[in-house]
């Protein structure tokens, strides 16, 4: 009974020794870090700055635009205050968060026009809107199209910049993906047998986007058929309530809009 009881005490006795051992090692631990945490120096910029930049370049996004935004409070007329700007926005973009990427970046252009990376800023802005606008041309297209207006504007502005061709190359790819939204859209009336709606929205879509031929092709092939469709409806029911754009036509000048659209579409190249 007496080698029991020896022997639970050990147990008792190690188990203590290794709470302790666990906690001494915890301490030391933490009081590592607390003493390798490194504060911003306020009579320092230059190594605040590159204290604060440590986590960007280590890609720990989060804790960058944190320490960046820290070291911008502390510093706002440093000269590495802009650089700090930028950081963030940069952050923000590698997070995938696009909308306050975009207000970041857009700041940066405004607040610092001739900044040698104001490109860069600006080039940035259409890509935040390119990457939040879905690629299925079924959906709202709406920040596709405000891509390629920001991209113009770096084209208007920077004419000369390093980004020009690809934002041209963007340009085209968002204008193909606004072309195919278009004959979407038009579709969808052209299968509900909305024919005036069809044939205008189709013709649109031929004058918006002119550099697309098959485009064209199309668009204008289907508003002939539409309109003619449309120049039957009035020829059996003359006071047919059709829409504006062939209201006040007879259905001899609907029909002849249709040969039209037929001879310009064998005319795209």
């Amino acid at each position: 009974m007496f080698n029991g009881v020896l022997e639970q005490w050990k147990k008792m006795g190690q188990t203590s020794m290794n709470t302790r051992v666990c906690a001494i090692a915890a301490a030391l631990f933490f009081g590592l870090v607390a003493c390798t945490e490194k504060e911003l120096d306020p009579n320092d910029p230059k190594a605040s700055f590159a204290l604060a930049k440590e986590p960007y370049n280590d890609e720990s996004f989060e804790i960058a635009i944190s320490k960046l935004g820290e070291f911008k409070s502390r510093f706002p007329y440093s000269q590495y205050a802009t650089e700090a700007e930028l950081l963030i926005a940069n952050a923000q973009f590698q997070l995938g968060r696009y909308p306050e990427a975009v207000v970041s970046y857009e700041q940066f252009a405004k607040l610092h026009p001739k900044h040698p990376q104001g490109d860069f800023a600006m080039y940035r802005v259409g890509e935040s809107y390119w990457k939040d606008a879905p690629e299925e041309v079924n959906r709202e297209q709406e920040f596709t199209a405000k891509a390629i207006e920001e991209w113009h504007k770096l084209l208007a502005s920077y004419p000369d910049s390093k980004y020009t061709v690809e934002a041209r190359q963007l340009i085209l790819s968002g204008r193909k993906r606004l072309a195919e939204h278009a004959v979407f859209i038009s579709d969808f009336y052209c299968r509900k047998k909305i024919y005036h709606s069809c044939a205008y929205r189709y013709l649109q879509v031929d004058k918006d986007f002119p550099e697309f031929p098959e485009v064209r092709r199309k668009a204008l092939l289907t508003a002939a058929d539409a309109l003619e469709k449309v120049a039957t409806e009035k020829t059996s029911d003359p006071d047919l309530d059709t829409n504006i754009f062939v209201r006040d036509k007879t259905p001899a000048q609907i029909r002849e809009e249709a040969s039209k659209a037929r001879s310009s579409a064998a005319n795209v190249k």
